[in-house]
């Protein structure tokens, strides 16, 4: 009996878990409708980033720089820890990135990979940017379908 007790209440903690419901925090939102699910610090995702490759995930940021040409990447930072952002429609597309996110936390979604930059690259994003950018060695890379810009 104790068994059957304790395989039913891990089924019904299993089956809780998987039907556990996620809000969206309060903000301004940009792009696709963004799906509610775990949302995740970037230097948590940045500790481990091969278990973030290649699949669509909620990530939490502050916004230290935007493209003043075009409005079409942003680069995060949390901790310490940067990545970049771009619209998955590409620069030109049907969604911008506004200067006023600069200093906001923000919540991306979208698909997460390394990123190759060649030395070209970083002196075109800092010209977009109107200043020197941090981009680390090993740059990151987010293909963003929404961004939520928090209230917080």
């Amino acid at each position: 009996m104790k068994r059957t007790l304790s395989t039913l209440s891990v089924l019904l903690l299993s089956f809780l878990a998987a039907c556990a419901s996620y809000e969206l925090p309060a903000g301004t939102p940009i792009g696709e409708t963004m799906e509610a699910d775990a949302i995740y610090n970037f230097s948590v995702v940045d500790a481990t980033p091969a278990n973030f490759f290649n699949r669509t995930v909620l990530v939490e940021a502050k916004v230290v720089s935007v493209c003043k040409k075009a409005g079409c990447w942003m680069q995060i930072e949390d901790e310490g820890k940067t990545a970049l952002v771009r619209w998955e429609t590409g620069c030109g597309g049907q969604y911008t990135f506004p200067m006023e996110a600069i200093g906001k936390r923000v919540v991306i979604q979208g698909s997460f990979y390394p990123k190759e930059l060649t030395e070209d690259d970083r002196a075109h994003m800092e010209e977009e940017a109107g200043t020197k950018l941090d981009i680390r060695a090993d740059p990151y890379e987010f293909n963003a379908s929404s961004v939520m810009i928090l209230n917080k």
